[in-house]
């Protein structure tokens, strides 16, 4: 059987937001007091230019084409911090004692919208099947350290066959944090609330992956997914600071963060 080429295509998702806060007073550490006011713009998201068999669209029913407008379903007034284990229970600390250690949480799956950016596109790879990667550049999400060290990006890829790949990434790899301020807000490290004992968190492993094994130019990369000729796959998309990462404290207020999601398409035999 003759092989089928796909030209490596790359789609370009792009969101812009911009977080402002009220500075805190100094004795204030735990991030649950956070109040970042955000601007968020959609902007348009592409693909590049030439011929390509992997295409993207903001609704299942298409069109599929090399561009899209985003179209979040959730935008908040505010980007408040959460802690996640799963990207399906988010939680928020209360309370914290008094060496500013976060001890009592509440589950605000249902709130959501206020908290953090949510989103869906889908893509369909056309006369053949491939395997799906992160391009970066273009995956950017900024080139502030600190918001970069606190925050992660969420992926729940939901493919033809309803078969669910769930991924939670570390961005450090995007960019230097080095320069990044650090201070523990939960007692127990490398963590996140994964559930809640009353209000008490039932803390559970830090799940989240570094981006950079994902990407289709660097060695042992792994596909985020795999799409046969014409399946269409929803890919939902999170953006949020991790309220248990050490640097996910005063200093990530009043930052920078972009958002733009960069894919890559490699012809697979079929």
């Amino acid at each position: 059987m003759k092989r089928r080429k796909l030209r490596t295509a790359l789609l370009l998702t792009a969101l812009s937001l911009v977080v402002l806060a009220a500075a805190l007073g100094v004795s204030t550490y735990a991030w649950f007091t956070f109040d970042p006011y955000t601007n968020v713009t959609p902007l348009e998201g592409q693909i590049a230019d030439g011929d390509t068999n992997l295409l993207i669209a903001a609704s299942p029913d298409g069109p599929f084409d090399k561009q899209c407008a985003l179209q979040p379903t959730d935008l908040p007034a505010e980007l408040r911090p959460v802690s996640t284990a799963d990207l399906s229970q988010f939680y928020a600390a209360t309370s914290q004692d008094k060496e500013g250690y976060s001890i009592t949480f509440r589950n605000v799956t249902g709130r959501t919208p206020e908290y953090l950016i949510h989103g869906t596109v889908y893509l369909q790879c056309v006369g053949g099947g491939c395997d799906v990667y992160f391009q970066s550049p273009p995956l950017y999400l900024g080139a502030d350290g600190q918001v970069l060290a606190a925050g992660r990006l969420g992926l729940k890829i939901t493919g033809g066959t309803g078969a669910v790949q769930t991924y939670l990434f570390r961005l450090d790899a995007l960019g230097n944090t080095a320069g990044a301020a650090s201070r523990q807000t939960v007692r127990e490290k490398d963590v996140v609330v994964g559930g809640l004992h009353g209000m008490a968190a039932a803390f559970t492993r830090d799940p989240a992956v570094p981006v950079e094994g994902y990407f289709i130019n660097t060695g042992g990369r792994t596909p985020l997914c795999s799409l046969e000729p014409d399946e269409i796959a929803a890919v939902e998309y999170w953006v949020y600071l991790e309220g248990c990462d050490p640097e996910c404290f005063n200093p990530v207020q009043s930052r920078d963060l972009a958002l733009q999601l960069g894919f890559a398409g490699e012809p697979r035999e079929n």
